[in-house]
């Protein structure tokens, strides 16, 4: 009986760290060119939950070049199906006074409670609408909505 037990605890343990220990975040970004970002910048993400909703962050990784306090972008999303959409987005950019690294980093909500419902790799392509001097990268991130 002592023997029963301890390999159901074992069994329960297994399906345990298998079935729910998935990350509730992922970060993906690509690096483009800091003297001047003008072409689309490709960030890959790869989807295996094709069911939870979450919110999506813009994040630019700037350095002292980076003036700007808004900025418009096209974003198009390509989903492993080859479905397309594609719109413009306004970052408004939150400036900080106070002493930095070499570079700095700001996130800006872009999408709420989203439902990415392929699964395989979805491409989020990001183009500025001008070019801009300082970004270094450009990312998104996914986190389970509350």
């Amino acid at each position: 009986m002592k023997r029963g037990f301890a390999q159901i605890v074992a069994g329960g343990m297994l399906l345990a760290g298998a079935g729910g220990c998935t990350s509730t975040w992922q970060t993906a970004a690509a690096d483009v060119t800091p003297g001047g970002w003008e072409k689309p910048a490709e960030i890959r993400i790869e989807n295996a939950d094709s069911v939870t909703l979450r919110d999506a962050d813009l994040f630019l990784r700037y350095d002292e070049r980076f003036t700007e306090d808004t900025l418009t972008v096209r974003i198009a999303t390509v989903a492993p199906d080859s479905l397309r959409f594609e719109e413009s987005f306004l970052l408004a950019i939150a400036r900080s006074d106070g002493p930095a690294a070499l570079t700095r980093e700001c996130s800006i909500p872009y999408r709420s409670r989203i439902r990415l419902t392929r699964t395989g790799e979805y491409r989020f392509i990001v183009t500025p609408l001008r070019p801009v001097r300082g970004v270094e990268a450009v990312g998104i991130r996914l986190s389970k909505s509350l």
